[in-house]
């Protein structure tokens, strides 16, 4: 598979986040301030804001190892903290790695060993050409049917599935998805494809997945 576009590459830590504040300090004079200054977030959190669905920083920018400016989003909440980019989730986990080794310097605390589990969130745009009729004869037979159904020269082809975690699961992982783009013909070969991995493990799975239905 061809790599188009990262629609979204999300990285969550979970964690305590009260064990990153063990003295109790005034976030808003500490960690909110550098936290805008360091990576120019233009949407920021105010002290009077309602924090039910997290403290989010939005439209900042992050200069990741190779020395390329992201754009980069960042939401903290009480179990842990999410950075969202459409570069990869490697860049998430950089950017996060360099917000929490500045803690320290902030009269804040942090130690890897806080982080309980990393989760990840990949989408991706890409081009390619798996044979989706392949999988199964019936169901390219039910398209057919489906297409002489509907008639006024419709034509109707197998074109997305998934593959569902087990929901009884307390942390459920994001569905696997696998589609066409709406919107394009079908000869475009373009997909978009969410998997709950690393982007680079992602495109690894998907270059399996064209393999499988070459």
């Amino acid at each position: 598979m061809k790599l188009i576009s990262v629609q979204l590459a999300r990285s969550t830590w979970l964690a305590d986040v009260n064990e990153f504040n063990p003295r109790g300090l005034n976030l808003f004079a500490a960690l909110v301030p550098a936290l805008i200054e360091n990576y120019k977030f233009k949407v920021y959190p105010k002290e009077t804001d309602d924090f039910q669905n997290g403290m989010r920083f939005s439209k900042g920018e992050y200069v990741n190892k190779s020395g390329e400016p992201l754009m980069v989003e960042l939401t903290i909440f009480n179990d842990g903290v999410v950075a969202d980019t459409n570069a990869s989730t490697q860049d998430c986990d950089e950017f996060l790695v360099d917000i929490t080794e500045s803690l320290p310097g902030l009269g804040l605390s942090f130690d890897p060993d806080m982080i309980r589990r990393r989760i990840y969130l990949s989408q991706l745009l890409v081009k390619g050409s798996p044979q989706l009729n392949a999988i199964s004869q019936k169901l390219n037979a039910f398209g057919k049917q489906l297409s002489e159904a509907v008639g006024h020269n419709s034509h109707f082809e197998f074109s997305a599935f998934e593959f569902w975690p087990d929901q009884t699961q307390v942390l459920r992982p994001a569905n696997f998805s696998f589609q066409r783009k709406a919107g394009g013909p079908f000869s475009s070969d373009r997909y978009w494809s969410q998997a709950p991995l690393p982007t680079d493990k992602h495109l690894e799975l998907l270059n399996e997945l064209e393999t499988l239905l070459s």
